[in-house]
């Protein structure tokens, strides 16, 4: 299956309401999603963070979730956070968070998420810990610049930053603008099924958009971290660094837990930083979806073929 038709195919299962129960009901699924997902806890979260610093490789925690329309329980996902952060600094471990808005509330009020963005940046300015925030849907994306810049002002690159990717069609300028701002950025191709007049679809395009990016990110970045499974993207980044002059320690790759662990072990043997981005939260099954058609040998034939919906 190509990979645009991929994407648009798992965004639907994704929604389907029958999802979760043929999730937890089908043999072998959970078996899966712990390749992908670290558990259901945080403690679950923990314990593959310090598996992962044991090798060498950088962590970034996750509580999934997205698209909350609740108060509570988006101020309960802030609390997880939060909680997240002073785990981390209590056992020393080497690992930051990422947050969605839309989790701590941005669908709810603009005003009420921001409220509890700052209660997790005033923890990770406290226990010295970094937040980075995801990027979502591109009807997301100008809020959460706007979001990020505030928050920036008052709580600095250090402590706060930001996701980009590098599939939105009109959004080519704000890699500059979060350059020029200081922040640190993430950057991705994309993952969110969008319409041909706002992501470009054909992979050529996408690989293009992602590689001129990289031109630009790595020599001018703070600290710029490259998030791709695409290991000829690794060598072009590398590349890129090289002729830059840049010392491998000045700049990271972002990898998902679970995915390529082959290309971990090789960064890492090379003198590279490797962070590894690690889910846990009850959500794992939507987020499982997000990751099969990253891996290679027809694994998502087979898990398409386990959810089919259930009666």
């Amino acid at each position: 299956m190509a990979e645009p038709m991929m994407r648009q195919v798992i965004s639907r299962i994704a929604g389907q309401s029958w999802l979760r129960k043929a999730v937890v009901s089908t043999p072998g699924i959970r078996e899966v999603a712990w390749r992908f997902v670290a558990g259901e806890d945080l403690a679950a979260g923990i314990a593959v963070l310090r598996s992962l610093n044991a090798r060498g490789i950088k962590g970034t925690l996750n509580y999934i979730g997205t698209h909350v329309k609740d108060e509570a329980e988006a101020v309960a996902a802030a609390t997880a956070a939060i909680e997240a952060l002073r785990c981390v600094h209590a056992e020393g471990l080497d690992a930051n968070l990422s947050v969605k808005l839309t989790q701590i509330g941005l669908d709810i009020d603009e005003a009420f998420c921001r409220a509890q963005l700052r209660r997790i940046l005033e923890c990770a300015a406290k226990t010295g810990n970094f937040v980075r925030i995801d990027m979502e849907e591109s009807r997301y994306v100008e809020s959460t610049l706007r979001i990020l810049e505030d928050m920036l002002d008052v709580y600095g690159a250090d402590t706060v930053g930001i996701v980009l990717q590098s599939y939105l069609r009109q959004r080519k300028s704000d890699l500059e603008r979060m350059l020029a701002r200081g922040s640190s950025i993430r950057l991705v191709k994309g993952g969110y099924w969008e319409s041909s007049d706002i992501v470009y679809r054909r992979k050529v395009d996408i690989d293009n958009a992602f590689h001129q990016d990289l031109k630009v990110l790595l020599p001018k970045g703070r600290y710029p971290a490259i998030a791709t499974h695409d290991a000829r993207f690794l060598v072009q980044a590398r590349r890129i660094a090289d002729e830059a002059g840049m010392d491998p320690r000045t700049f990271e790759f972002q990898l998902l837990y679970g995915v390529r662990p082959d290309l971990q072990t090789e960064l890492i043997r090379d003198g590279y930083n490797v962070r590894c981005y690690v889910p846990y939260g009850g959500n794992w099954y939507a987020y499982l979806l997000g990751c099969v058609r990253r891996i290679p040998g027809g694994i998502f034939r087979r898990v398409s073929e386990w959810i089919r919906p259930v009666s």
